[in-house]
């Protein structure tokens, strides 16, 4: 029998370095049942600990979404997901830290504080959902959702060395979740490999008639296919990748092609990518004018002076501006259609950088690779590469047409086998230079 209230109080005192908790579930083990006994479809995730992003509603804590002027808003139930969770026998320990109003990706939240990532001290863990990637690359929770708008969890498990998922659109109930854009909002699951995202996957699809942008999908997450042609970025496209991304990209893309997958290079423009996610963060300020009129009516230093920034110039826009956006994010179905033409999947860098200090310059590219499955609705998922020793993981992005969950799944266990012991070698020598260089900082 575990004892979830120890537990939490050895994730408490870990959690001092990091900063992934911004409130504890009182009794976590008060959420299981309890009558199950042998593991069932019932009870698939029973025991499993998890962590959820502070924008997604869990039943006695602050439903923040990252924002001060939230701090108090308690809620009494759980987000749909939260719901279908607790079915399954998952133990939520608590909510995690994020970027206020999920719109950034670095988690250095102006009201919660930083979120370090677990690997080095004073680097970011990405965002919006820093926190729940740093929970699991710290290893004080099994699994974490958080969101994905525009690459909001697949960019903090890159960073972080995890692996980071975003189904198709719609196809995880959005209910319960403060929304950012209610066009790009996904919920996404990381953990430390794919078959935990699968099982939670499993429990969480299941079609809620109460969400109005909801969907219900034909193929079966236990989809058969195996994808064997991926497209890859070509030379020139690799440049603007960091050094570290791209030693990374092109060894994984080595050991890929020596396990027998076939590679096709190709162009993409980056110049349109960029363009199309400057339009989505424009449609993010825009919508979160409206969503939060209410809090920015009160001026009482519940929205930072930077959040506020962002959503003034949003709010600033013609709705002939905000169309432009709408119509240049319809056009990377076209991107999406070109890069899969004569293939079965992507296969990218997830972000053109590492973790970074916090007292650097943000990187504006940050989601240039991840925000064309929002903007398309198809799925999409992180997974770390082998990184040399002392560097910071970088993250190897697959995606394959809408609705086709279960085949990516497939195709993504497949090359975490193919990566898993390079990884394995360089993350153990990564840890080790890195425990040594606190060591010696620390004298």
């Amino acid at each position: 029998m575990i004892d979830f209230s120890t537990l939490v109080q050895d994730i408490k005192a870990r959690d001092r370095e990091v900063g992934a908790f911004v409130a504890f579930v009182e009794n976590p083990k008060s959420n299981i049942d309890g009558q199950f006994q042998a593991k069932s479809a019932e009870n698939a995730l029973q025991d499993w600990t998890f962590a959820i992003k502070s924008n997604i509603a869990v039943a006695g804590l602050a439903h923040t979404a990252g924002i001060g002027g939230y701090r108090d808003r308690i809620v009494s139930a759980d987000a749909f997901c939260v719901t279908r969770l607790r079915a399954a026998g998952a133990v939520i320990i608590g909510t995690v830290n994020m970027e206020e109003a999920a719109l950034g990706a670095v988690t250095n939240n102006p009201h919660f504080g930083k979120t370090h990532n677990p690997l080095r001290h004073g680097y970011t863990a990405g965002g919006s959902s820093g926190g729940s990637a740093a929970a699991v690359a710290a290893g004080m929770v099994r699994v974490a959702l958080g969101s994905d708008t525009m690459g909001s969890c697949r960019i903090p498990a890159a960073y972080c060395g995890v692996v980071g998922f975003k189904p198709s659109y719609g196809r995880i109930s959005m209910r319960g979740v403060e929304p950012l854009s209610r066009r790009l909002d996904h919920i996404g699951i990381l953990a430390n490999n794919v078959a935990d995202v699968r099982d939670v996957l499993a429990a969480l699809d299941f079609f809620d008639a109460n969400d109005a942008d909801a969907r219900q999908y034909e193929n079966t997450l236990m989809a058969s296919a195996q994808p064997i042609r991926l497209a890859v970025l070509d030379e020139a496209s690799r440049a603007g990748l960091d050094d570290d991304v791209r030693r990374d990209y092109e060894s994984a893309l080595g050991i890929i092609s020596r396990s027998g997958y076939q590679l096709a290079e190709r162009a993409v423009d980056q110049t349109k990518l960029a363009a199309a996610r400057r339009a989505g963060l424009l449609i993010c300020e825009a919508e979160l004018s409206v969503t939060l009129a209410d809090l920015l009516a009160k001026d009482n230093g519940g929205v930072s002076p930077h959040l506020c920034k962002l959503i003034a110039f949003g709010a600033a826009k013609s709705p002939a501006d905000i169309s432009n956006a709408h119509a240049a994010i319809d056009a990377t179905a076209s991107v999406l259609d070109e890069q899969l033409d004569g293939v079965d999947a992507l296969c990218w860098p997830t972000a053109p950088q590492t973790a970074f200090a916090f007292s650097a310059t943000i990187p504006a590219n940050q989601a240039d690779f991840t925000c064309l499955a929002n903007f398309t609705g198809a799925p999409a998922i992180s997974l770390p590469m082998p990184c040399a020793p002392g560097t910071m993981p970088s993250g190897l992005q697959l995606m394959m047409a809408s609705g086709e969950d279960g085949a990516l799944l497939n195709l993504a266990e497949s090359l975490a086998e193919s990566l898993a012991e390079s990884l394995a070698e360089s993350l153990a020598e990564s840890l080790a230079i890195i425990v040594e260089s606190t060591r010696r900082n620390a004298i």
